[in-house]
């Protein structure tokens, strides 16, 4: 039994009524608000990501990766490597990153990128699942799938900034499926997990991405999106290296794909 330093309550009082609640970064909120609007296109998009040298150079780092220039054809400007990458995989590397430098998370650099890389990596097998079904049958479409994968662990970044600024510092910052959760309600009295539920509903989030959220380490989850996300946080558990770099999850991934290809059977019931 681990001696707890907080009790449910407590932790639950620091997540929902703090005066000084973490907000989505502003560029996030930026990039979604151009997705979301008929009205707005690509060169929008790449007015928001200029702003910020580190997604810039990203996004130029993909579109020059062997993955998408197959032809070892340099480029250099950023509309070319928005077209060269498309809206969609610019879109993913544009959110990512402004979560990866936007949040304040108390821990070194090279934890920031570790938990942003494997939130990447969910949030890129859980569209590939996602993209496998017809979405007016399930209610899913496979940007919402994304976006759960991305969002799965927010809540271990909330107890990090609300609760317990040692809290990636600690066994928690090291550990991962059950042995994670387990740590976590006997220390803070609940688990990342319900934590993210109770962030992404404070930032107004759809209902169906928090209660994903919230089961993303429940095997007998009920709802599709829910179990996408508990299978593909398994999957890059098992298969994705907590030292693979940000910039190479999506390369990896293909090839994880080509040699250890998931089973969608439990999703189609």
């Amino acid at each position: 039994m681990i001696n707890s330093g907080f009790d449910r309550e407590s932790t639950l009082e620091l997540l929902k009524f703090s005066d000084d609640l973490p907000s989505l970064p502003d560029r996030f909120v930026k990039i979604q608000q151009v997705i979301q609007n008929p009205d707005t296109g690509a060169e929008d998009l790449a007015k928001i990501i200029r702003s910020d040298q580190a997604t810039t150079a990203m996004i130029l780092k993909f579109a020059n990766s062997p993955a998408y220039n197959p032809t070892h054809t340099p480029i250099g400007e950023l509309s070319k490597a928005i077209a060269r990458l498309g809206s969609k995989e610019t879109v993913h590397i544009a959110t990512a990153m402004s979560l990866m430098y936007g949040m304040i998370l108390p821990t070194g650099m090279s934890n920031i990128r570790c938990f942003w890389s494997h939130a990447f990596g969910v949030a890129l097998v859980c569209e590939k699942m996602a993209m496998a079904f017809d979405p007016s049958e399930l209610q899913c479409n496979h940007e919402r799938a994304f976006m759960t994968g991305l969002l799965h662990d927010i809540g271990r970044a909330a107890l990090g900034m609300r609760v317990d600024f040692s809290y990636f510092e600690r066994e928690s910052g090291h550990l991962h499926q059950q042995a994670l959760v387990q740590f976590e309600e006997g220390y803070y009295g609940l688990n990342h997990a319900e934590a993210g539920m109770q962030l992404l509903r404070l930032w107004l989030f759809p209902d169906d991405i928090a209660t994903a959220v919230a089961d993303h380490h429940n095997p007998d989850c009920t709802h599709f999106l829910g179990r996408i996300c508990y299978l593909a946080n398994a999957y890059c558990n098992a298969h994705l290296s907590d030292r693979t770099g940000f910039d190479s999850v999506a390369a990896t991934l293909e090839e994880v794909f080509a040699s250890h290809p998931f089973d969608l059977s439990t999703l189609a019931t």
